[in-house]
């Protein structure tokens, strides 16, 4: 609301009083109210613009009253239930912790008893790839927990540089080491600028991207990591040629747990997405995701630019 509204409920005030004196300096015609007390037709008029005045400063300030009051509690009620996810996973990882670290060991004994030369049954084999796979779902459970609460940096971050680290590592994991990664930085008319952020949650939140693209797209797929300026952000896009993503899923990507129609077939928690997006805002910055089904997907990031 513009300042100038605060001062409407005082305009009858004013106008009350400024008729009420040109009455009683003689300026305007002043007939006389008769009645049982004697008044002046000024008197009234300003007194009655004292009243409205009165009221509709009254209901201005309890409306206003009631309108924070509204938002206060609904604020809080926001923080309390972004506490009580926080401390659900927390207690989620901690009940997880033990277990699997038993099972984690008792696996390592029980392969270990199998004679020398002598190879482990197959299913032992998957059950290790099991566990291992409700671990890390654990740890990333975790790590969204802490993002809430964790303390970000606000330091010049070296785009080129980090984005060349989350590809590497990407590529380095299991079956993605004969994938090619192509990185685009701007350099024309000028290099890209650093980013204002936490260099560590930046490197977590582009190395999940990589890696999504990588292994989605499928291996004869190609993926694209591109850079710019735009204004006083910098954008950021992770694209591939892959099977892209069903209309239907593109409004849930980003929600802790979703996996849509098209990532059923492929190992994961659908938690990657919810890393990023939870990074990225903790950043400042903002998470976009465009698909066509049977062409490949971007997903766009948007972070402030440091200082140049």
């Amino acid at each position: 609301m513009k300042r100038w509204a605060a001062f409407l409920p005082l305009l009858p005030v004013l106008l009350g009083l400024a008729v009420g004196t040109m009455m009683e300096l003689g300026w305007l015609k002043d007939p006389l109210f008769i009645g049982r007390v004697q008044v002046s037709t000024g008197f009234l008029v300003g007194s009655l613009g004292i009243l409205i005045g009165a009221l509709a400063f009254v209901i201005r300030q309890q409306r206003t009253h009631r309108r924070r009051a509204l938002e206060s509690a609904l604020a809080a009620e926001r923080q309390a239930q972004a506490e009580d996810h926080r401390r659900f996973l927390r207690r989620l990882d901690h009940e997880l912790k033990n277990p699997l670290t038993a099972i984690q060991a008792g696996l390592t004994n029980l392969a270990g008893a199998y004679e020398a030369g002598k190879e482990a049954p197959p299913s032992l084999a998957n059950l290790r790839r099991q566990v291992d796979r409700v671990a890390a779902l654990a740890r990333d459970l975790r790590k969204l927990a802490d993002l809430e609460t964790c303390e970000v940096e606000r330091a010049p971050v070296d785009l080129g540089e980090i984005i060349a680290e989350a590809v590497e590592l990407a590529r380095s994991l299991p079956g993605y080491q004969e994938r090619a990664v192509r990185v685009s930085l701007q350099q024309v008319p000028w290099p890209l600028s650093p980013v204002q952020g936490d260099r560590d949650l930046l490197l977590l939140a582009l190395y999940n991207l990589v890696g999504n693209a990588l292994k989605f797209a499928g291996p004869g797929a190609t993926v694209e990591v591109r850079a710019g300026e735009d204004g006083a952000w910098a954008s950021i896009e992770v694209a591939d040629n892959g099977p892209g993503i069903a209309v239907e899923d593109l409004p849930h990507l980003g929600e802790e747990l979703y996996r849509g129609r098209g990532a059923r077939g492929v190992e994961g928690a659908g938690l990657g997405l919810a890393l990023v997006r939870r990074v990225v805002a903790r950043l400042g910055g903002e998470m976009a995701i465009r698909s066509r089904e049977g062409q490949g997907t971007v997903v766009a990031l948007r972070l402030p630019l440091g200082q140049r």
